[in-house]
């Protein structure tokens, strides 16, 4: 687990930006550090340098990757990065882990391969040494790196099917920059730091964000998940951007109730066990959900009784209070439990690191609660977490899911319908709802009378407010709903949260429900094993009969890391944080209209009649707090 760093140029480069876009991210990996740069030419020497700066040149490299590592396999300098093979041959910058590369190295040494190393890394090398661009098809983990080839003069560069780990770029003429977030691309590419309309009106209006390849800043764009990259400098920079995976939702699978428990049972616990593999201990962030105390329960189960540390954020609002599953599930896998509380006035202190970590924003203070999880993990020395990231999205675990079930069934004149949408009523009760987490799925009239475009921003952003996407909707069936959700709506921003949240403090957070054999065998069941008389998760609740504590595997309620988001966001308000709606010098005044936004949260505070929901105001006023962190134009 590392942050990576990178800048081909055709004019060369002064090492010392490399160094500096690598060195700013030290907190992703600080066990060690290192540097590699070359010319270009089949017979160019690729230096590298571990633990000290790149050596200055007289002429200036071309090709340079940089590396901050958080050692977790091989701990060993055998370990450190960037690593080379066949005297430079290939070079690669890597972030992420291959969970099953003890599996592949068996299979390379077999071919005659060898190693000097017990690493993750040095069988990326191998992988691709033997298969070329067709090895990301073996890798089971999560990853994105920059390999040097150097005998074909390209840099190849992929990122992880659901793009966990992050990779971000900028292609500016005869250069281009890449790194692990984007504050390290701004920086090295000298680019003016101005705001993407697009990007911004879909979060404002719709709470979207990493659905695209464009990111908030303009000209600076992500790999997306399931990518991969070919660089190649020529006369020019030539860049091929290919898709190497795509989730499939058909054939739909033929399978019974015992036979799909049963199924998810063998993926489940292979995904455990691959991803208990460390040289550091492992502790789990459990959130006393139906997710994570599944993933608790199974690697106490598989690693033969060994006892995890558990990290959750608790509250004392009675609606979101998790702690008595929280302590069933502890209980019953004699875990140790350290609880950390975040309150409205620790968020707004940290809110603008929070922001600075983010690199675009947040969406929500929900954000606060991971983070506050993360840095207790960080107090207490447990370097890796596994989390239950991903499980609701793959097995329909969103109430909005049942009603769109509900819908296909109605659509298709399915006998079903009546029973499944009286099942649905009866357990309304049982979720946390707000007007703002389901109002991108109402009607467009009464969309129009909550659309933060229309009553914020901007004359020229406001266009955008009648222009609704539409994959938000039910989606031709479930599995193509879930894929969507899966690849563009849903998980690609909790998965953004979540990497900055954990690597801002040196954590690498696992997810055992996004193994990709896992969720292939979960989208393709029928809707009827997920969904089931008004239960989310039904192939989840079968499987772990006798596995999970009856009151979590029997719960209903649904509340994850959530906060309560109306009352933080009035202490804001109130609070130190005015400076951010009522300053005349607003920063976003090209799409917030700054008259429109202080009514708006004037009337907020005092809980006027038809005030915006706390989540699309929170949404304004995140876009003013990032462009002050990041100085956006």
């Amino acid at each position: 687990m590392c942050g990576i760093a990178g800048i081909v140029a055709l004019d060369g480069f002064d090492l010392q930006k490399l160094a500096a876009m690598t060195q700013m991210i030290a907190y992703r990996g600080p066990s060690g550090y290192g540097f590699a740069y070359s010319n270009v030419g089949t017979d160019a020497r690729v230096r590298v340098v571990h633990g000290v700066a790149p050596i200055r040149e007289s002429s200036n490299p071309q090709i340079g990757l940089g590396n901050r590592r958080l050692a977790i396999m091989d701990l060993s300098p055998n370990g450190n990065q960037p690593m080379q093979i066949d005297d430079g041959r290939l070079c690669i910058t890597y972030n992420g882990e291959v969970y099953n590369y003890r599996e592949i190295r068996e299979e390379l040494l077999a071919l005659g391969h060898h190693f000097f190393s017990e690493s993750d890394t040095e069988v990326i090398l191998r992988s691709y040494q033997e298969w070329g661009e067709q090895c990301l098809q073996r890798f089971n983990g999560m990853w994105s790196f920059a390999l040097w080839d150097r005998s074909l003069q390209r840099l190849f560069c992929a990122r992880d099917r659901f793009g966990v780990k992050p990779f971000y770029f900028s292609p500016l003429g005869r250069a281009f920059y890449f790194g692990s977030e984007i504050k390290q691309v701004l920086f090295a590419s000298d680019i003016k730091r101005i705001a993407n309309p697009r990007a911004i009106a879909d979060f404002l209006e719709w709470g979207l964000q990493d659905h695209l390849e464009e990111t908030s800043f303009a000209g600076v764009f992500q790999l997306l998940g399931g990518h991969s990259l070919i660089l190649e400098p020529r006369e020019s920079l030539k860049l091929t951007i290919r898709r190497y995976w795509d989730l499939q939702t058909e054939p739909e699978l033929r399978i019974t109730v015992s036979q799909a428990a049963e199924e998810f049972r063998e993926h489940f616990e292979r995904a455990i066990r691959i991803r208990l593999r460390s040289d550091v201990p492992i502790g789990v962030s459990l959130s006393g959900g139906l997710d994570s105390s599944a993933v608790l329960c199974e690697a106490r189960r598989v690693s033969r009784g060994a006892r995890f540390q558990c990290f959750s954020a608790c509250f004392d609002d009675s609606r979101i209070d998790e702690r008595p599953y929280m302590a069933a599930v502890a209980t019953a896998t004699e875990s140790s439990e350290c609880r950390t509380f975040p309150d409205a006035e620790s968020f707004w202190k940290v809110a603008e690191t929070i922001a600075y970590h983010q690199d675009e924003p947040i969406g929500g203070p929900s954000v606060f609660a991971q983070w506050s999880v993360m840095r207790e993990a960080q107090k207490h020395g447990v370097p890796v977490l596994l989390g239950g990231q991903g499980g609701d999205e793959s097995l329909c675990g969103y109430r909005k899911y049942y009603f769109f079930y509900v819908w296909h069934l109605l659509r298709r004149a399915d006998p079903a319908f009546m029973r499944e949408a009286l099942a649905l009523a009866a357990s309304l009760g049982s979720f946390h709802w707000s007007i703002g987490t389901v109002g991108r799925y109402l009607p467009s009239v009464t969309r129009k009378r909550m659309s933060v475009l229309q009553r914020l921003a901007a004359a020229g952003l406001r266009k955008s407010a009648d222009e609704f996407p539409n994959f938000l909707g039910a989606g031709p069936n479930l599995a193509d709903r879930q894929k969507v959700d899966l690849l563009k709506t849903s998980l690609p921003k909790l998965l953004r949260h979540e990497d900055r949240n954990s690597m801002a403090h040196s954590i690498e957070s696992r997810l055992p429900f996004l193994d990709y054999k896992l969720v292939e065998f979960a989208v393709r069941c029928p809707p009827s094993l997920k969904l089931k008389n008004g239960w989310t998760k039904w192939i989840l609740r079968k499987a772990f009969h006798g596995r999970l504590p009856e009151p979590v595997r029997l719960r209903k309620s649904k509340v994850g890391f959530d906060t309560p988001q109306a009352d933080w966001l009035r202490t804001g308000l109130r609070n130190g944080q005015s400076h951010l709606w009522k300053s005349p010098d607003l920063r976003m005044r090209r799409f917030l209209s700054p008259n429109s936004f202080a009514d708006e949260c004037a009337r907020f505070l005092c809980h006027g009649p038809g005030a915006l929901p706390a989540e699309t105001l929170f949404r304004a006023l995140s876009l003013e707090l990032w462009a002050r962190v990041h100085d956006v134009n």
